[in-house]
């Protein structure tokens, strides 16, 4: 499950990918979090960490209390803010890619029938037999870490969010402002049999969109953010938390730093004690200038991460929080330029 290849002519502008929310420090997954940054697109990156069996998506998903294997993913471009989800399912290698397809499919289009935005259990799983994606056995996504996960968490009574969480990429394209992002998730260890979490909710696990401003003299100005998230799904779902973020930091007109538009966002939306995480990238456009930043945010151990830049240089953040010792907002932001 580690085959690996790069498609260089794929490669977007920016793109930046998270591991998820980690409770121990772990560098080899802000390493496969480089790697995936070089394999081209949203898509193929998130395709990449699913065949790792020690993120939380794809092969070595956590199992549901039912010991069963259930997957979600999603995926957004900024591009008629098109959508698509899949959720509960349990037979297919890589669900990013089912998102993905279901986003851009015609099918109901060309019927006038109304298009589906997110596809759960053996309606998601009968869609990928129908359009050719690779099918298995759901005892084929079962790794031997996930049973001893479930083993441990089970008879130990250990909180569950202790465990890796949702994966996610995010990438923005500075020749035309269009973004993409989509998240790949497992779920969390011992959930309930059917549960959804944040990565299929529109809005919640991840949003891209691009605006334009009108400015002075008939001139324009544009501004792309692309965001995904990990972390407690259902408090990420009652936040709005993608699309609330990037709302705010699309509507600012006085030139607020973006890092503290955010943190007004968490501390004003989040509920206590609810972890929570999340990369952002944010492009400026001007005439001939630009501006690019890069948003690591979160409440968690470990956020592993990595963001390939203009460049072609990737660049690895291990982002570490203790909640021992932390500001008083119990988050941190870290913001990077990316000229």
């Amino acid at each position: 499950m580690t085959n690996r290849s790069k498609n260089s002519k794929d490669v977007v502008d920016l793109i930046a990918v998270h591991g998820g929310a980690c409770a121990k420090f772990d560098p080899s997954l802000a390493e496969d979090c480089r790697f995936a940054c070089g394999t081209g697109t949203v898509e193929s990156a998130l395709t990449d960490l699913e065949r790792i069996e020690k993120f939380n998506c794809g092969f070595g998903s956590h199992l549901t209390i039912d010991q069963e294997v259930e997957c979600e993913a999603s995926y957004m471009t900024s591009k008629n803010k098109s959508f698509g989800a899949v959720g509960a399912i349990s037979n297919v290698f890589h669900p990013s890619r089912v998102a993905r397809h279901l986003a851009h499919n015609n099918w109901w289009k060309r019927r006038r029938l109304l298009h589906p935005l997110i596809l759960v259990g053996r309606g998601a799983e009968k869609y990928a037999v129908k359009n050719d994606f690779p099918t298995c056995n759901p005892e084929e996504l079962i790794s031997t870490a996930a049973r001893e996960s479930y083993d441990k968490y089970l008879h130990r009574m250990l909180h569950p969010y202790d465990t890796h969480d949702t994966v996610g990429a995010i990438s923005i394209n500075t020749s035309t402002m269009e973004a993409e992002s989509g998240t790949s998730s497992g779920g969390i260890v011992l959930k309930h049999s059917g549960r959804l979490g944040h990565s299929c909710v529109y809005g919640s696990g991840t949003w891209s969109e691009r605006r334009q401003y009108e400015e002075p003299l008939d001139e324009f100005s544009e501004r792309t953010i692309s965001i995904c998230s990990t972390g407690h799904g259902e408090s990420l779902v009652k936040a709005d938390f993608c699309r609330g973020i990037a709302e705010r930091v699309l509507e600012d007109e006085e030139g607020i730093m973006y890092s503290e538009i955010i943190r007004g966002y968490l501390r004003e939306k989040m509920e206590p004690g609810a972890r929570f995480g999340g990369i952002a990238l944010i492009a400026d456009k001007f005439r001939e200038r630009m501006s690019l930043e890069f948003l690591i945010f979160h409440n968690c151990r470990y956020l592993p991460a990595a963001v390939r830049g203009r460049d072609r240089q990737i660049r690895v953040f291990e982002s570490q929080f203790d909640p021992d010792n932390c500001t008083e907002d119990k988050f941190i932001i870290e913001s990077f330029n990316m000229q």
